[in-house]
C-alpha cells in the first residue's frame, strides 16, 4: 500500500466513554491508511484508547459535558495523533511508568495505560498551552 501524503483531519467528541469505539476505530483506520500493518494499527488504536480514556476519567473526572479533540496528521514519515482537552493536565515530570514485573506480582485495576502508550508508540509527550492540554502520540511509518 502506498503511503499517504501529508494531510490532517480533526474529530471532536463528548467526554463520554461510549464514543471510544468511534475514536479507536478511526485511529486504527488512519494507521492502516498511512501504511502500517494490521498489528501495528491495532497497537496505535490501543494507545489512543488509553489516552482518551485518561482524559475522560482523570482530566475531566468523568464530566460528560466536556469535549475531547483529536487531530490526526499524516506527515509522510509518521502518523501524529494530538489529543487536546481543557481539563487537569499531566506534566512530563509526573509521568512514572510502572514496572511490569511488579505489576504482575501485585495486580491492581488500572495503571498500565501510560506504559502501553509508551511501548506501542514511538513518541508520547504531554504539553500545556494557554489552558489547553495536549497528549501527543507519534507512530513512525516504516
Amino acid at each position: 500500500m502506498a503511503k499517504v501524503q501529508a494531510a490532517e483531519f480533526r474529530l471532536t467528541i463528548p467526554s463520554q466513554t461510549r464514543y471510544l469505539n468511534l475514536v479507536t476505530g478511526l485511529a486504527k483506520r488512519a494507521a492502516i491508511v498511512s501504511g502500517m500493518d494490521d498489528a501495528t494499527a491495532a497497537k496505535v488504536s490501543i494507545a489512543v484508547d488509553e489516552a482518551v480514556t485518561n482524559v475522560i476519567l482523570h482530566a475531566y473526572k468523568g464530566d460528560p459535558g466536556r469535549e475531547v479533540e483529536l487531530d490526526l496528521r499524516f506527515t509522510g514519515l509518521a502518523l501524529e495523533i494530538h489529543i487536546w482537552h481543557s481539563g487537569e493536565g499531566i506534566h512530563r515530570d509526573q509521568v512514572v511508568l510502572p514496572d511490569p514485573t511488579e505489576y504482575v506480582k501485585h495486580p491492581r485495576k488500572g495503571g498500565l495505560g501510560l506504559l502501553l502508550m509508551s511501548r506501542f508508540m514511538d513518541e508520547v509527550d504531554f504539553r500545556e498551552d494557554h489552558g489547553r492540554c495536549e497528549c501527543l502520540l507519534v507512530k513512525k511509518i516504516s
